[in-house]
């Protein structure tokens, strides 16, 4: 009974452990029935890293900030961005939310980072999520949470690495650029998630691509595993893009003093790409269901050629078992003259070898004539 116990709980353990691998659970860190916007951080994150760039028209400086409290003032037609990297700390994130004058449910919400794509208003601020791709694997993303105010843009990001490098870079060289207002600054952030997408899907693009010829050539052993997943990929991208486009359409419909009219167009385009984006995936994802049809019928096929190939071989060889067994009866040819008589004549061996050949030839000339061995 104790071996069996102990059997079932290795069992259980396993099928706990191949659980985990299949689907990824979020653990919602604050208690049921506490106060709404109530901030608990996982201090296995990684700890908060504060980087601030202020500009204007006509300068932009790029500072790390070590604590809130040596956030600057700032003066008047300034432009904040402060870009959070790490939730490990709820304190920090609770001050910059003051500081700032952050909503607490959307600071909620920045801390639980199973958050689908999304728009939010709040007093004197907008807070928007979305899903950024990361290198941790095809299926690696992050939750990026950005709070634009009329003179600040705030991001939260789960770890370091991003896709902002660009709109760094533009921010110190490009005056038009820091001539405009927040919201475009947003703009080219949530532009920025988005155009990332592009080369995670020509990448799986390709990789299709190299899985059809390796099934053409008869070479894709392990196509089928591959197939299987890149679709799991291309369904979760286009879990993400379609979170995305629901994003992308309620900041094009807001009607909201933070986002100008001429940025709308912007964010339009943002909305563009993203439709593009659900395109390309959805025709991958046939594609890929495809290739899978493919392979398989492919298989199938190959079995077939190998079934045939060994019923024709088989069919050949029974004439000739059969003439072989009859030779094999040893009847005594002394006994009665009907018995063998074939084994006390000169050509009888010659004779059942060419009986045989003269079948195999029979048969290879009405199986050729119905095409058995025709591609």
């Amino acid at each position: 009974m104790a071996a069996k116990r102990s059997t079932k709980q290795n069992h259980s353990r396993k099928s706990r452990r191949n659980s985990s691998k299949r689907r990824k659970v979020f653990h919602r860190r604050t208690k049921p029935g506490a106060p709404p916007g109530t901030l608990v951080s996982d201090q296995a994150r990684h700890r908060p890293e504060m980087r601030l760039f202020r500009f204007d028209a006509s300068h932009c400086s790029d500072d790390d900030i070590s604590a809130i409290s040596k956030l600057p003032e700032q003066k008047p037609g300034e432009i904040f961005w402060l870009d959070v990297v790490g939730l490990g700390d709820a304190g920090i994130i609770d001050a910059i939310g003051k500081r700032f004058g952050l909503h607490p449910l959307a600071l909620e919400d920045v801390l639980h980072v199973h958050q689908r794509a999304k728009v939010e208003e709040y007093h004197g601020h907008l807070f928007v999520v979305v899903r950024m791709l990361t290198s941790d694997g095809l299926s690696g993303h992050e939750q990026v949470s950005l709070f634009v105010g009329e003179n600040f843009v705030i991001t939260f990001q789960e770890r370091p690495g991003d896709c902002f490098d660009a709109v760094r870079a533009r921010l110190r060289q490009d005056i038009r650029f820091r001539s405009r207002r927040t919201d475009y600054l947003a703009y080219a952030l949530i532009d920025a998630v988005i155009d990332a997408y592009f080369p995670r899907l020509e990448l799986l693009g390709t990789e299709l691509d190299e899985i059809d010829e390796a099934i053409i050539d008869q070479h894709g052993r392990d196509t089928m595993v591959r197939l299987h997943a890149i679709r799991r990929e291309l369904v979760h991208l286009r879990k993400l893009l379609w979170q995305l486009r629901e994003a992308m359409s309620s900041i094009v419909r807001l009607e909201n003093p933070l986002i100008m009219p001429e940025t709308r167009i912007y964010f339009r385009d943002c909305l563009d790409h993203t439709i593009q984006l659900i395109d390309v995936a959805e025709v991958d994802r046939e594609t890929c269901t495809g290739l899978q049809e493919f392979s398989l019928s492919e298989t199938g096929q190959r079995s077939n050629d190998v079934m045939k190939m060994l019923t024709l071989i088989a069919t050949l060889f029974m004439p000739m078992s059969f003439v072989a067994g009859v030779y094999g009866m040893n009847f005594n040819p002394d006994v009665s003259p009907w018995n063998m008589p074939e084994l006390e004549w000169m050509y009888g061996y010659p004779f059942a070898l060419g009986i045989m050949g003269l079948m195999a030839a029979s048969l290879l000339t009405i199986f050729w004539m119905r095409g058995w061995f025709r591609d």
